[in-house]
């Protein structure tokens, strides 16, 4: 084991504690040095660039054969289905643009010293066992900081922990703008020039701080971010799926926007500069906060960095109905935003990060066009319509260009993902995106709680997780003790879940 490695038995808890909430949550073991992509090659780099050309091409050329009047079916069959294939056109471009300028940022040791406080929630529906296990990495963190608990449900017990920690417990009596405003509340409190934001499933390495904040000596950086990287991936087939939809986005995805000014800030795991938090009265509330806040410091003209570093793990959904659940919050959220916000930000804005944010919620409307391509077959076979009037081969000689095409770049990004893990076709995170369409069409809101709460998976199995990747050995839980704040016992002195 490491020397950065904290365990249960470091906690100056009683032993009693350590046994009901430690049992399911093993400490992660760091490694010395961060992950973090290969470095760039420029031969990589025109390789790609050029493969966008040529797809960019073949893409028009197909859409202008496509649009024929000979090629045309009946207008009410015809349109959405052009409808359906120029969006995800629309995406396959926009994931090349970001391809075309990558920009992989180096480390920058911090050469000042900063006051920083690092935060993180807790609600009364979460687990404390996950809860302590965060409090104790934030403790752990190496560079010199405050550590803040913003508790909503002021527990007797995690408030004991904190002051056995020294960690400042932070609660409010009136409880409005969900996790936003639990945050706002602490911030009221902190006096630090850089502020971490965690979510409390989300534990940090010991060199996290050290690892970011030399970006902040650029006195135009308001925010810095580093890849959401998950320690439960493997419990479950919608946990793997779940995770793998990241691994583009983190990696190659948003390496190009970092180059561009378009950085989305995640509220799982990102380093503010306090003063660009306060010049827009603190974390934005909304179902999706963190692209909220995001567009607000862009909006005022602040910049960011992205850092490809893996620096904190924490919790992917690892059940459907939790999945769904997840990105039906987060298309409700995006939507409302593009509606609501953007008009009001768009100026602030650079032309990048205007096309951007505009863009960026239309990918919720994934479920509206998977719906379409679901119904309209069926509606053809019912009322005898003809949407397209093509030869197989014919479409098949201006399509499968445009497949090869994006099928290679996407293969030749893969070396820029941030784990060796991360490459691959990710087959189950498509299947699991394609099955779950219909949580996406435009519902007019979404769950949600005055507090922000969330129900967090509890890891499968006791083991001790290693923050690189992988897992050891299985160890030696204490005996079963059923933690208090999950079961019940029934009439027949068998557990149940609560």
């Amino acid at each position: 084991m490491s020397n950065n490695t904290h365990s249960a038995s470091d906690a100056p808890f009683p032993e009693i504690w350590r046994e009901e909430e430690f049992r399911d949550w093993p400490p992660l073991d760091w490694p010395e040095e961060p992950i973090r992509p290969a470095p760039l090659t420029q031969a990589l780099v025109w390789q790609v660039r050029l493969l966008v050309l040529v797809g960019a091409v073949a893409v028009g050329a197909y859409f202008v054969w496509l649009l024929a009047p000979e090629h045309r079916g009946e207008a009410w069959f015809f349109w959405p289905v052009f409808a359906s294939m120029a969006y995800r056109a629309l995406w396959w471009i926009v994931e090349w643009l970001n391809y075309v300028r990558p920009k992989l940022e180096p480390h920058r040791p911090a050469q000042r010293s900063w006051t920083v406080d690092v935060l993180t929630t807790a609600c009364p529906s979460e687990p404390r066992g996950m809860i302590l296990r965060t409090l104790l990495a934030m403790k752990a963190i190496r560079y010199p900081h405050t550590n803040y608990l913003c508790d909503e449900g002021d527990d007797p017990l995690l408030r004991e922990a904190c002051a056995a920690l020294g960690i400042r417990h932070v609660t409010r009596a009136v409880k409005k703008d969900a996790k936003a405003g639990n945050i706002n509340n602490a911030l009221e409190q902190a006096t630090g020039q850089i502020a971490v934001v965690l979510d409390p499933d989300h534990e940090p390495s010991p060199y996290l701080l050290d690892r970011v904040l030399g970006y902040f000596e650029d006195e135009s950086i308001g925010f810095v971010q580093s890849v959401q990287a998950y320690r439960n991936q493997d419990d479950s087939l919608v946990a793997d799926g779940a995770a793998k939809q990241t691994y583009l986005f983190y990696g190659p995805v948003m390496i190009g926007m970092n180059a561009y000014g378009t950085t989305q800030a995640i509220g799982a795991n990102c380093v503010f500069r306090r003063a660009a938090l306060d010049s827009i009265g603190g974390h934005a509330a909304g179902l999706s906060e963190d692209m909220h806040t995001t567009m607000r410091l862009y909006s005022k003209g602040w910049r960011s960095v992205y850092v490809p570093e893996i620096l904190t793990r924490g919790l992917v959904p690892s059940t459907l109905s939790a999945y769904c659940k997840q990105q039906l919050k987060w298309a409700c959220g995006s939507i409302e935003l593009l509606l609501q916000e953007y008009p009001k930000l768009f100026r602030g804005m650079t032309v990048w990060q205007r096309l951007h944010y505009f863009v960026a919620p239309l990918y919720f409307l994934r479920g509206f066009f998977g719906a379409v391509d679901i119904l309209l077959p069926i509606a053809c076979l019912v009322w005898g319509g003809i949407p397209l009037r093509i030869d197989l081969a014919e479409f098949l000689s201006m399509y499968l260009p445009v497949v090869v095409v994006a099928t290679v770049i996407r293969q030749r990004t893969q070396y820029w993902a941030i784990e060796r893990r991360d490459r691959g076709a990710h087959l189950v995170g498509g299947l699991l995106g394609a099955g779950c369409w219909w949580s996406f069409p435009g519902e007019r809101s979404a769950p949600s709680s005055a507090s922000g709460c969330r129900t967090f998976p509890r890891p499968k199995a006791t083991r001790r997780t290693i923050a690189g990747g992988s897992r050891c050995r299985i160890c030696s839980p204490p005996p079963r003790v059923s933690p208090p704040w999950s079961t019940a016992c029934s009439g027949t002195g068998r557990p149940t879940r609560g």
